[in-house]
């Protein structure tokens, strides 16, 4: 506790990260693999991102809890198939392709409106595209397309067929959030999982968890996720 009060949050992050992987995994849940994994997370030793000097890119990064969340379960949970809505700079992004190359398996679908994500969280500046700090070494295992999710996400679910995990991080809107998590849950696989960044910002998440067969959780910081049952 005195740790944590001069703002050492590492031991409460990861009795957060077990109890998450327990709920979320059921019986699918490896509490050595689990331990690795915060090791993993405690290292930091992952593939760069593509960076400026100086700059502090914002995004679930995973020396915050969202981010460690990100990428613990991506571990744990070693999806073959993953989308993702909403990439800005592709901090995100690079989380969770760090994890499915530590899998050595796995691949991340992303949509992101072109670049007008990226203006929007943007406090610097930057003359960049949708995604640009993703390197190259993490690319072969990443598929970006650019555009409204309203009108890719139903195509991109009709092609994948089903998925592992659904990862929500673009418009924050109730109608937009809803849309998504509706868009997605009948291709989600039978214990999968969906994930939504900000879901403090409205009631979706939680309606949606209510209302369909999802056992949810859901993060004091900002995040949730639910896996279907």
């Amino acid at each position: 506790m005195v740790r944590y009060a001069r703002g050492d949050k590492r031991m409460l992050h990861d009795i957060m990260l077990l109890r998450a992987g327990k709920i979320l995994l059921g019986n699918r849940y490896d509490a050595k693999k689990a331990r690795t994994v915060l090791k993993e997370l405690r290292a930091g030793d992952f593939i760069p991102m593509n960076s400026l000097p100086g700059k502090e890119l914002p995004g679930n990064r995973p020396t915050y809890f969202f981010g460690k969340f990100l990428y613990f379960i991506v571990r744990m949970a070693a999806p073959e198939v993953m989308v993702e809505t909403g990439v800005a700079h592709g901090v995100s992004s690079w989380t969770i392709l760090n994890a499915m190359h530590r899998n050595g398996k796995g691949k991340l679908y992303s949509i992101d409106l072109p670049n007008l994500d990226l203006q929007s969280y943007n406090p610097e500046n930057l003359q960049k595209t949708s995604g640009w700090v993703v390197p190259d070494l993490l690319r072969q295992r990443w598929e970006l397309r650019l555009g409204s999710s309203v009108e890719l996400l139903p195509t991109l679910m009709s092609e994948l067929g089903a998925i592992d995990i659904f990862f929500h991080d673009s418009d924050h809107s109730y109608e937009n959030m809803l849309f998504e998590f509706n868009a997605v849950f009948h291709g989600v696989k039978s214990g999968g999982l969906i994930i939504s960044d900000d879901v403090h910002k409205n009631t979706s998440f939680s309606e949606f968890v209510h209302t369909h067969p999802l056992n949810g959780i859901r993060f004091f910081t900002k995040g949730g996720a639910a896996v279907l049952r």
